[in-house]
């Protein structure tokens, strides 16, 4: 079936109903006719019906990609007449140029401006339909597929005349038929560099009858420097050759594909180049010093505090910011610098990159000694940490920055950046603001620490790794049972039993410890509500909060669920906080621990006296229970100091009304000085270690 077409028919393929709608709502306007496929297959099957008169193409589809449904169209009867413009998020030059290798007229990027939408279509439409006319008419033009930009021109090697069309006149810059179009005149207008190139092709054409496709610039009359696609044939009138040849305007093509390989290899935001062209860069830097035996070094420079700056101040801000530490950057690198300019390489900003975010790579070569990269590392960490002005305000930021050298700290560019990598979060971890050089030692460190992540986070995913011992607590007076702290263990399947002590700074570090706390809440409870079913007598099963969990946004609801998941009496389950993390924000902090006390729960200040709390604080905190820490209690009998300490404690607790448990109480001489001052219960090796589950059906 064909479609009896008075009027424009125009089809959408795009396996994305949303732009389909948009599409045909920017075209609705200006289109009468618009039919949709959701598919190539589709697509094939709606030209062969109704043979549209443009297609706009998508690009990325499932199955069959709008490269290979072009491809396929072009090669049906009628194929040749349609417009078709692919549609596409690619931004390579390559996949622009496989566009027009597989027949396309024209493209576009996404996101699509639609309000232009409706105007190029029409444009296209228009430029089609003159092909089409021409096509029927003129011999000479029939290989064009657009005369958008296109011209055509006819030599008939007798003269120096051409049969030119008017689009050459126009792409030369003059009237059309202004002036008898020679070959002589369009040989003296091509660009100066590209003249011979031209002159000794068309010669060889004329020598050998053969045709040619060739690219080069053009001079016009105004100045303007012109691209232009020239491609011949031969053909014979009456036994007499004829070189035919279109020349097509593609500087707009040759602009775009420039653009997008920009886009490809530089950060738009600050102009440097971006990760992947930094990586060609070291790439090439490993190479040159390879070969002439020199050494490079790498730096590795993190913004310190950005995202409080973009929390603060706003995205824009940050932008802003971005650009201003860029310059910085770059203006900390003198042309004078011998290892920035280097015997073989004049020095460029390409030695700088922007990886993303607030990471910026520096590149230095042809090195002679260290102490001319640290000179730099420390001009740049002056240079960033002077104040900026960002929107009317104020601001500071620093610099970390981590150096690696090339061959000794790895002799490839992702070794290198690695341990440049790591070297910086050295510098983080150790106070910001400064330079640090690669360490095996610490490197081996840090892949120590990544295992124990990654071996953690399997643990955490798999489950039945991860178990809760408890340590009873008990009366000092009468030696009985009254309550157990929930510690974790990690029964690791190589290394076996593992206490808090040798993974609970990664899970922090990591973030896990939010997982892994929401976990230990709810089996703790379910201990608590087993030892209630059974009737036995304890007044709190103590849960430790760390501060990423105390301070985390959800750590309500978390503590609820487990409630309520486990039916437990709310009054046995008490949250032990450390002063450190409530002291962080002490009005939200108090809001929290009012919250947590209206779910019924006990509330206990761990390791107290070791914090940064005040008295102040402490008297609207609601809380039940203070613990003396261990290092108080270890030398109580001996050290005056920790006996006052603890005698503070303990009298303070008494006047607030209280409770206190003292921790790590191991002797009786410890025990008896501890009842003596008040202490009301205690925990340690004295009475018992921690114990798994089972053992406490066991007592």
């Amino acid at each position: 079936m064909t479609l009896s077409k008075a009027h424009d028919v125009i089809l959408l393929v795009d396996d994305d109903p949303v732009i389909r709608i948009l599409m045909r709502k920017a075209l609705t306007s200006s289109v009468e006719l618009i039919i949709e496929a959701s598919n190539g297959e589709e697509a094939i099957e709606l030209f062969k019906r109704y043979s549209p008169d443009l297609i706009l193409l998508d690009v990325s589809m499932d199955n069959m990609d709008g490269f290979e449904c072009c491809s396929i169209i072009r090669a049906l009867p009628e194929g040749d007449n349609v417009a078709i413009i692919m549609v596409t998020a690619l931004d390579q030059p390559q996949d622009i140029q496989k566009a027009f290798d597989v027949g396309a007229t024209d493209f576009m990027t996404k996101p699509v401006k639609w309000p232009l939408l409706s105007h190029r279509i029409q444009y296209v439409l228009k430029a089609n339909k003159t092909i089409k006319e021409l096509t029927k008419s003129k011999n000479k033009l029939a290989k064009a597929q657009s005369i958008a930009h296109l011209g055509s021109w006819e030599w008939d090697f007798k003269t120096e005349s051409l049969d030119c069309s008017d689009e050459v006149y126009r792409i030369v810059g003059i009237a059309p038929h202004q002036a008898q179009m020679t070959l002589s005149y369009l040989i003296e207008v091509v660009h100066p560099e590209d003249r011979e190139f031209v002159r000794s092709t068309v010669l060889n054409a004329l020598q050998t009858k053969q045709p040619y496709d060739i690219e080069y610039r053009v001079l016009n009359t105004s100045g303007e420097v012109i691209i232009v696609h020239d491609v011949t044939d031969i053909t014979f009138d009456f036994g007499e050759p004829k070189l035919n040849g279109t020349l097509h305007d593609i500087t707009t093509r040759k602009k775009t594909e420039q653009e997008i390989s920009y886009y490809a290899f530089y950060d738009t935001l600050t102009d440097l180049p971006n990760r992947r062209k930094f990586l060609m860069q070291l790439d090439l830097a490993i190479a040159n010093a390879q070969r002439h035996t020199t050494k490079l070094a790498l730096l590795f420079i993190d913004l310190d505090y950005f995202k409080k700056i973009n929390d603060t101040l706003g995205h824009k801000a940050g932008d802003e910011l971005l650009c201003q530490a860029a310059q910085r950057i770059k203006d900390s690198i003198r042309a004078s610098d011998p290892l920035a300019v280097g015997e073989r390489a004049m020095f460029n900003e390409q030695h700088i990159a922007r990886l993303g975010g607030d990471e910026f790579t520096l590149i230095l070569s042809d090195l002679s000694d260290f102490d001319s990269v640290a000179i730099i590392a420390q001009r740049i960490i002056d240079s960033l940490s002077k104040p900026y002005f960002i929107q009317g305000h104020k601001t500071f930021i620093s610099a970390s920055i981590g150096i690696s050298f090339y061959p000794d700290d790895g002799t490839t560019a992702d070794i290198l950046l690695q341990h440049a990598d790591t070297a910086m979060y050295e510098v983080k971890n150790n106070g910001k603001n400064s330079y640090q050089l690669f360490s095996h030692e610490k490197h081996q460190s840090l892949m120590a620490r990544l295992k124990t992540e990654a071996e953690l986070r399997e643990a955490i995913q798999q489950g039945g790794q991860l178990e809760l011992y408890y340590q009873p607590q008990f009366n000092s007076v009468t030696s009985q049972t009254v309550g157990y702290e929930a510690l974790l263990r990690w029964n690791h399947p190589t290394k076996g039993i593992l206490s808090p002590i040798d993974f609970m700074a990664v899970a922090e570090n990591s973030g896990l410890i939010i997982e892994i706390g929401k976990w230990v809440l709810v089996e703790a409870c379910t201990q608590a509500k087993m030892l209630q079913d059974k009737h036995i007598d304890f007044k709190r099963m103590a849960v430790n909060l760390s501060a990423l969990q105390f301070n985390d946004e959800n750590i309500y609801d978390y503590v609820k669920f487990a409630i309520d998941h486990t039916q437990v009496s709310p009054h046995l389950l008490e949250l032990e906080i450390t002063e450190s993390a409530i002291i962080r924000n002490v009005d939200d902090a108090i809001a929290l621990l009012i919250k947590l006390k209206d779910l019924g729960v006990k509330l206990a200040i761990d390791d107290f006296g070791t914090g940064y709390s005040s008295l102040n604080y402490l008297r609207n905190f609601p809380i039940d229970t203070l613990k003396i820490d261990k290092s108080f209690v270890d030398e109580i009998v001996t050290n005056q100091k920790d006996a006052a300490i603890a005698r503070t404690i303990i009298q303070l607790a008494i006047n607030l009304e209280l409770c206190t448990i003292a921790e790590g109480v191991e002797h009786t001489e410890q025990l008896e000085i501890l009842k003596s001052l008040g202490c009301n219960d205690i925990q340690g090796y004295l009475y018992s270690k921690a114990l798994p589950a089972k053992k406490l059906w066991e007592k």
